[in-house]
């Protein structure tokens, strides 16, 4: 049998010896002993706003030096981060469209 790196690691399924967990144990406490998050609607917050900054004034930065090209698409980047803002801030406070 050829040597491989992971040869001198014990198998699997030889570890019989620790206890079995449920998946949701093993992850239900953090790095630092804190339990995850429950939404991510606060990362996302953040994550669309600095797109919308970033792609705002890099278009603004773009279309001044005569790149309209380029203006044009990260604008449409921002008009996403905006539209990504809208549905965060409806799923945070709850709020849905009605339907007719």
């Amino acid at each position: 049998m050829p040597r491989t790196v992971t040869s001198s690691l014990p198998h699997q399924r030889e570890q019989g010896d620790l206890p079995r967990r449920r998946w949701r144990r093993r992850l239900s406490r953090g790095s630092g002993g804190w339990p995850p998050a429950r939404s991510a609607l606060g990362l996302r917050r953040v994550l669309a706003l600095f797109g919308l900054l970033f792609c705002g004034v890099t278009a603004v930065l773009f279309a001044r030096a005569g790149n309209p090209g380029a203006a044009a698409f990260l604008a449409l980047l921002a008009a996403v981060a905006v539209v990504d803002l809208v549905v965060i801030h409806r799923r945070a406070h709850g709020t849905a469209r009605r339907r007719r």
